[in-house]
């Protein structure tokens, strides 16, 4: 089995706007038996930009991953994260959690968005 992955947001946008590199993707990773998860602060973004009709889509997604709750250690490593990385990088909360919860967690970030995440200690992966 392959090592877990946690989707960023721009990943999980792409397969909801139906972009063939992430369905491609995502696909791939489930036919693997990848276990794939999302931040809490996915689910926030992709909700709060959720255009009208979408929700089944969303949900359906959704239904195909685990999602992570914040618990105290990956809220006690983003604050860590935060204060390397606020001022240098532009660090926001919700990067700063997600690679909190890679981290914690052990698993891979799969993102687009590789300058979001400067961390050294985070493994990173740009699926297309």
């Amino acid at each position: 089995m392959s090592q877990a992955l946690l989707i960023d947001s721009d990943i999980l946008i792409d397969h909801l706007r139906k972009e063939q590199s992430a369905l491609v993707y995502i696909q791939q990773e489930i036919d693997d038996a990848s276990p794939l998860f999302m931040s809490v602060i996915s689910r926030i973004e992709i909700l709060s930009g959720a255009r009208k009709g979408e929700d089944e889509t969303i949900q359906s997604l959704f239904d195909i991953l685990t999602s992570v709750d914040v618990d105290l250690a990956i809220a006690d490593e983003a604050g860590e994260y935060m204060r390397k990385f606020r001022k240098s990088h532009a660090l926001s909360i919700g990067d700063a959690v997600i690679a909190a919860t890679v981290k914690e967690m052990g698993m891979k970030l799969v993102t687009r968005n590789i300058k979001h995440y400067p961390m050294k200690d985070v493994e990173i992966v740009k699926p297309y």
